[in-house]
């Protein structure tokens, strides 16, 4: 049987109990999302950190041609090669004999560094096939010609680009550029 204000006590027994587990529960529920939060980012910035596959067998390839008169080729393998090609066609005609230049050699561990980070950035599969050609203009004997081609995973893309702004291009495809010229001038026959 049922005393009369024993269900007053406890109500404010519940009340009492409420009041100092309240911010305990509500701290909880907080320290449960933010833990969620926190291991959910911290899953996602691991997977876009690591989803893009590191650049293993690789081949890429970079002209300049003059057409009739000159072109300069390197080429760059994961394997860590590198061979540079140059033919003067002018000189060549003119002495009526090929007389290419070719060099080969293995890159240093310090030049591999350099180049394949930059090669991962480039992004040659978003970049269009042909830079240059969209106005049809007579073509001068002095127009230099550029052709990329690289290969990974089973993939090819071959870019041709003729007088064309850098402005169109990425930063990382400027600085592979640069990096080219730089291993051109201190590699290159004399």
């Amino acid at each position: 049987m049922l005393r009369e204000g024993s269900l007053k006590t406890s109500y404010h027994q519940y009340q009492l109990i409420g009041i100092f587990l309240f911010p305990w529960v509500v701290f909880r529920v907080f320290y449960v999302r933010i833990t969620l939060f926190t291991t959910l980012l911290v899953l996602l910035s691991a997977c876009f950190t690591g989803c893009k596959k590191e650049l293993k067998d690789f081949s890429f390839s970079y002209s300049m041609e003059s057409v009739d008169n000159y072109k300069l080729m390197v080429l760059f393998d994961s394997d860590k090669t590198f061979r540079i090609e140059e033919y003067n066609y002018y000189m060549d005609n003119f002495a009526k004999k090929r007389d290419p230049k070719i060099m080969e050699g293995t890159l240093t561990d310090e030049e591999f560094a350099s180049l394949k980070p930059i090669l991962q950035k480039c992004n040659f599969f978003k970049m269009k096939d042909s830079y240059g050609f969209e106005e049809e203009t007579n073509r001068d004997l002095g127009d230099i010609m550029y052709q990329v081609s690289f290969t990974t995973e089973g993939k090819e893309k071959f870019i041709s680009i003729r007088n064309s702004d850098t402005g169109q291009f990425s930063a990382s495809f400027v600085k592979l550029i640069g990096f080219i010229n730089t291993f051109l001038n201190n590699h290159k026959n004399d």
